[in-house]
């Protein structure tokens, strides 16, 4: 199995947390900051297990799982007051949350020797991932924008 994490656009958040500290006066930038943090984070853990794992085993998919889980739990808990950024952290959770479940759907199916849900939950796993480039870059054009 290959997963698909469009890594390409998270790699452009990091670009960003390169200017953003978590001692920042702003708000805005804080949150950012913080965001940011968890999202690297997870594309790092993800590729890590991926590149590490055998493509496809159980495994490496509960790995994953973990780290989805981790991921949406580390995101929720980020204090997060702008409007926009409670957007984008409403839509990285919702994608995260989804893997976490497709993935666990994944394994079982995979444990069930059942390979049409094995083939149902590969498709839903590259479509969870779809809108990860555009959150990412809309997350960094954001957190660059100055404040108003």
């Amino acid at each position: 199995m290959k997963l698909r994490v469009q890594q390409v656009g998270i790699v452009g958040i990091a670009i960003a947390a390169s200017f953003l500290t978590v001692s920042c006066t702003s708000d805005k930038l804080s949150q950012c900051a913080s965001m940011i943090e968890v999202v690297n984070q997870t594309v790092i853990d993800t590729k890590t297990t991926t590149e590490s794992g055998t493509k496809g085993d159980v495994p490496t998919i509960e790995k994953l799982v973990g780290i989805f889980d981790k991921a949406a739990k580390d995101l929720s808990s980020v204090n997060v007051s702008d409007e926009k950024l409670k957007t984008y952290q409403s839509q990285f959770l919702t994608m995260y949350q989804g893997a976490t479940e497709i993935n666990k759907q994944l394994v079982a199916s995979i444990k069930e020797r059942k390979s049409t849900k094995v083939h149902e939950s590969l498709r839903k796993s590259r479509n969870i991932f779809s809108p990860e480039r555009d959150l990412a870059t809309g997350l960094t054009q954001y957190c660059k924008a100055p404040e108003k």
